[in-house]
């Protein structure tokens, strides 16, 4: 399952408007993809296990540390949901994840999407996202690749892993910009989103992970725009599994 894109934009959401541009550097790209790599590895190997009984209510919180980790020359955001959908199965969830035409009617943060490419369990796709939060906001084209796993009947993993964004400006008028991947406002420079469904008697459990890698704060500003940045993380991975849990219910409704 794909959470929108819009499931990873943990980042800061007022530098971009207080700060010049800013440049994505080697050292931190290679910085990122270490930490990602270990990310994942833990991800698909640890146990995903609901609690007994499972528990209906959406949880968001920091997935290492605070949420934000500080890297060389950025900062990764690194946030964990879960949630518990009754009367869904692994099935039903992996079709709603994979019908990525229609993500602008499930998440309200996407504003288009459109598959590039698609294979049996492997997908390229483009999405454009809007969001942010405090009247700042930004417009991103997001180039991810999404694989599935199924290691048995009752499990499924997604794996999504951004390989371009590019920060639009002025987006949807006759003089639309695309910027550079990397040299832009820093919101958000890549993302990926591990998500792991795992079927139960009752319903389907849901545990994903968000991973965004942002510019630093600005200097002298960082003690005012953390708490916003942690703030948004929760609440972004939060609203990405209400949109999903929202959308596989109908689905399940349909099909009965």
């Amino acid at each position: 399952m794909r959470r929108g894109v819009a499931f990873v934009l943990v980042a800061w959401t007022l530098a971009p408007a207080l700060c010049t541009g800013a440049e994505l550097e080697e050292r931190t790209s290679r910085a990122y993809e270490g930490y990602r790599a270990s990310a994942e590895k833990r991800f698909l190997a640890r146990q995903h296990t609901p609690a007994t009984p499972p528990s209906g209510a959406i949880i968001g919180r920091p997935a290492a540390e605070d949420g934000i980790i500080s890297i060389a020359g950025g900062l990764i955001h690194h946030w964990l949901g879960t949630c518990f959908i009754p009367g869904v199965n692994v099935q039903r969830a992996i079709e709603v994840s994979r019908h990525y035409d229609v993500y602008p009617s499930i998440y309200r943060e996407i504003v288009a999407a459109r598959v590039l490419e698609r294979g049996p369990d492997k997908y390229r796709v483009l999405v454009r996202v809007k969001d942010g939060e405090g009247g700042i906001s930004a417009v991103l084209d997001v180039r991810s690749t999404v694989r599935f796993v199924f290691p048995d009947k009752e499990h499924a993993f997604s794996i999504s892993s951004s390989e371009e964004i590019r920060e639009v400006r002025r987006a949807g008028t006759s003089a639309e910009l695309l910027l550079p991947p990397g040299r832009d406002s820093g919101y958000l420079w890549r993302a990926d989103v591990f998500t792991a469904f795992v079927q139960t008697p009752d319903g389907l459990y849901i545990e994903t992970e968000t991973l965004g890698l942002s510019r630093t704060f600005p200097p002298m500003l960082g003690w005012i725009i953390a708490p916003i940045a942690r703030r948004f993380g929760q609440k972004s991975v939060v609203r990405s599994l209400e949109q999903f849990e929202a959308a596989a219910v109908a689905a399940a409704a349909r099909a009965r």
